[in-house]
């Protein structure tokens, strides 16, 4: 029994080179981790005790401690694996080298995985330099439109990323018949558990070559209206009218009706609905709204306003007024000036605007 259980806890279950682990490595790694954590659990309690990162050093003290404590836990951990003090940077890397798995010949380690981690963060970073140079100063001069220069600064930096990544993938001497296999591996992944991702990731492909919707459009998907701010690759950023930002998936964009506002001419028709009493002269109710339209700011002079006299309602003759704008993001404001103009001007012609009334009958009955 004895031989049993020195055999279980002695026996390596991982090889690092020429480092092993066995089970007694881990039972007693697992203390010193504990350690470690309540540590830093006591010295997070001290530190907002004495409000010490509301001081000037307090941050940078807190940072060295923190280090501090994971340094000597680490210590511990490398010292009872039995690994000296001298042998420290050959134990990490025999741990950075050590295979994980294979992808059709190559294997993969966990040093690979951080190379490829930092060349995908460096790219990324890279790639935003790039596509801001492109979009304030290469594209400036050639005086492109706003939502063509996002659509294609975007373009160019997922370009850069893609390259990155194919880069870091020969240089580590991963060759494309094993990213075939993955890509393999992955697709099945996607068909079943990211079908919504990749739906949202081909939409927002298709959304910056189409450009069905751009930077700066004011669009009303639903009940919302609002002005796009971003396009990123799965969802898309709306800024509504009460300054609320929308995340909207990017398929939203291609299977819904979308109404884009500022869609190839940014001028928009404004209706604005309107009642006069009966009795009232119609002829007088057009020139008082054409004079309200003509008095409001940012109502277009061409083409001229209109007025519809749509029917006889209930309790009024019912009008509407349209009139243009130049710019979407106008309108709201641009309604609410006529609502004010059309007030003044029917006060001006004694012009009523009616409301429903009822009148009820009270039918006595007999006693």
């Amino acid at each position: 029994m004895y031989e049993t259980v020195k055999h279980i806890l002695l026996n390596n279950i991982i090889t690092f080179g020429a480092y092993g682990i066995n089970v007694l490595d881990i039972i007693l790694i697992v203390p010193i981790i504990f350690v470690d954590l309540t540590l830093l659990r006591i010295f997070k309690k001290f530190v907002n005790k004495r409000a010490l990162l509301k001081k000037g050093f307090g941050k940078t003290f807190s940072r060295i401690v923190k280090w501090i404590i994971h340094f000597l836990a680490f210590l511990g951990v490398i010292l009872t694996l039995g690994v000296g003090i001298i042998n420290i940077f050959d134990f990490i890397i025999a741990v950075l080298k050590f295979k994980l798995f294979t992808i059709a010949d190559t294997n993969i380690s966990l040093f690979t995985i951080i190379v490829m981690a930092i060349v995908i963060f460096v790219s990324t970073k890279l790639s935003k330099l790039v596509r801001n140079y492109f979009h304030d100063t290469v594209f400036q001069r050639f005086n492109i439109e706003e939502g063509l220069k996002f659509s294609l600064s975007r373009f160019i930096g997922y370009l850069v990323i893609s390259v990155g990544i194919v880069i870091a993938l020969q240089g580590l001497g991963i060759r494309f018949s094993a990213l075939t296999v993955f890509a393999g591996v992955l697709g099945v992944g996607i068909g079943f558990g990211m079908q919504n991702i990749t739906a949202n990731i081909v939409s927002g492909i298709a959304i910056l070559f189409e450009r069905p919707i751009k930077v700066g459009d004011m669009v009303r998907l639903s009940n919302t209206i609002g002005e796009v701010m971003k396009i990123n690759l799965r969802a898309t950023i709306i800024k509504t009218i009460f300054n609320e930002h929308l995340i909207v998936p990017n398929t939203e964009f291609i299977n819904s009706t979308v109404e884009n506002m500022s869609y190839g001419d940014l001028k928009l028709r404004i209706r604005i609905e309107v009642g006069a009493a009966y009795g009232t002269d119609p002829l007088l109710v057009k020139e008082a709204l054409i004079e309200a339209a003509r008095a409001t700011e940012d109502v277009m002079i061409d083409p001229e306003p209109t007025v519809l006299f749509k029917k006889f309602g209930n309790s009024s003759l019912d009008f509407e007024l349209f009139a243009w704008i130049d710019d979407p993001h106008k309108r709201f404001v641009t309604e609410s000036d006529l609502h004010y103009k059309i007030v003044e001007k029917f006060n001006q012609k004694k012009i009523t605007i009616p409301f429903p009334q009822r009148d009820v009958y009270i039918k006595e009955t007999p006693r």
